[in-house]
């Protein structure tokens, strides 16, 4: 279908250049900017009228800033929850002003924005596709870190449908969004089931693929995880690939020891499995490393205010920090640390710590983080072809790749090369060999992890210690 534009009007009694300027801190849209520039990460929020639950929810656009002309107008180019253009005009209107607001909206845009509303009806089947299907946050606190999965898992389902597809037929990606929220998730996978998917890929986090697990369990379907998570029991119907938090510490925690001198720890994470799993990893490999663990916190999901964990951390006397915090709670968390002087103070390693995460965290917020992933842009040569063929699909302003979005790629691309080899395997089967061709290829949860530090904005990689 051609691209829509829906505008929609803000009065407001100040005038253009003021307005303006409210806009810039953040006081219209609840735009996130650390500078209003070109080129930028950018978050901004558009209200919607009615509904309960996550149907009423703002829509949060992520993206970048294309263009700014100062008192009159801002365009943004945006990568979630659909790819298009918000235009932000300012016009004078007596003593006040208009703030107009357009949008673009694709197909994608429109099928979301049904799905959100609560009209997703499975798609059709159709016997001449092999259907697929993409579980990932592309709304909510985690959709900061998925913001280049889509891109990469479709790139991934052309590459296969240029060698042949499976068995002759082409591959069909189907994308369902958990909106950062684990019964949003069992739905989305739910509709994917009912639209004739038999493998769901999932970039969401554990709480989501848990709950997806759960209804899937008993169906004839394969739910894989792609990205970091902190394991679990074996079962017939799931695949756990990505980094292991385990994985992780052994990597990070004695170097940054080491560096530091430091060795009390305060820990920071959410209220589900995730965090529960990868604290109790990182706190083994603390004692392991002679330190302490002077205290830890547990939040929810969404949390935007951390001023009393802060407060306990500078009460605990810890000189080190874990974060196992996630998509926009990590950004605002980073932020409020060195608002608050702890970068001077404490240094800290924060597990789920990407290249888009940092891009909306700012140029120095960061400064000193340490992350530890398998995966860094630009940090090896074996993914140049791959990063250049992204760069090559999207064009312009995109969000970074990242080890959440490189992983998923590699699954899907291991699950078209083995299925080009048998398309009637079993599930068992598949199981066994997604497992066994991810970790020859690289993509198993034991692969070299590599520490990068946050400077100016980037996770530059550190020097391999003996």
């Amino acid at each position: 279908m051609p691209t829509l534009s829906v505008t929609a009007q803000i009065p407001t009694a100040d005038p253009p250049d003021i307005a303006f300027g409210r806009f810039a801190a953040g006081q219209l849209l609840d735009l996130e900017c650390t500078r209003l520039a070109v080129g930028a990460a950018v978050s901004v929020s558009l209200p919607v009228g009615g509904g309960q639950g996550v149907a009423g929810m703002p829509i949060t656009l992520l993206g970048h800033v294309a263009s700014v002309r100062w008192g009159r107008s801002v365009v943004i180019v945006h990568h979630q929850p659909w790819r298009g253009r918000l235009t932000v005009r300012f016009f004078a209107d007596g003593s006040g002003s208009r703030v107009v607001v357009e949008s673009s909206l694709d197909q994608d845009g429109v099928t979301w924005l049904a799905h959100k509303r609560g009209f997703g009806p499975p798609e059709p089947l159709r016997p001449d596709r092999h259907r697929i299907g993409l579980l990932v946050s592309k709304s909510g606190s985690a959709a900061v870190f998925a913001q280049a999965t889509e891109t990469l898992a479709q790139l991934a389902v052309d590459e296969i449908n240029a060698g042949g597809g499976i068995g002759g037929v082409p591959v069909e990606l189907l994308v369902g969004d958990d909106a950062s929220e684990s019964l949003a998730g069992a739905t989305a996978a739910t509709r994917l089931l009912r639209s004739g998917c038999r493998v769901i890929f999932a970039c969401v986090t554990s709480a989501t693929f848990n709950a997806a697990a759960s209804v899937l369990q008993g169906k004839d379907a394969l739910l894989v995880h792609t990205v970091l998570n902190e394991g679990g029991r074996p079962s017939p119907t799931t695949v756990r690939l990505g980094e292991r938090p385990l994985a992780q510490a052994r990597a990070a925690v004695p170097a940054l020891m080491a560096e530091t001198g430091s060795r009390r720890w305060f820990f920071v994470g959410h209220r589900y499995s995730w965090s529960y799993g990868a604290h109790w990893a990182v706190r083994r490999v603390v004692a392991e490393n002679h330190g302490s663990v002077l205290g830890d916190a547990y939040l929810p999901l969404g949390t935007q205010d951390f001023t009393s964990t802060i407060a306990a951390i500078e009460a605990s006397g810890a000189e080190l920090i874990l974060s196992s915090l996630v998509g926009r709670d990590e950004v605002v968390f980073e932020r409020q640390c060195a608002q608050r002087g702890l970068r001077a103070r404490t240094r800290t390693l924060a597990l789920v710590l990407d290249e888009a995460t940092l891009q909306l965290i700012g140029d120095t917020a960061a400064d000193g983080v340490w992350a530890a992933f398998a995966y860094f842009q630009g940090a090896l040569d074996v993914h140049r072809d791959l990063e250049s063929r992204y760069r090559h699909e999207l064009h312009g302003l995109m969000p970074p790749m990242s080890s959440l979005s490189e992983t998923t790629y590699e699954a899907i691309k291991a699950y078209g090369q083995e299925m080009s080899t048998d398309p009637d395997m079993d599930r068992e089967r598949l199981r066994r060999r997604l497992i066994t061709s991810t970790a020859t290829a690289g993509n198993s949860p034991s692969r070299p992890i590599i520490l990068a530090e946050s400077r100016q904005g980037t996770l530059r990689p550190r020097p391999a210690t003996s």
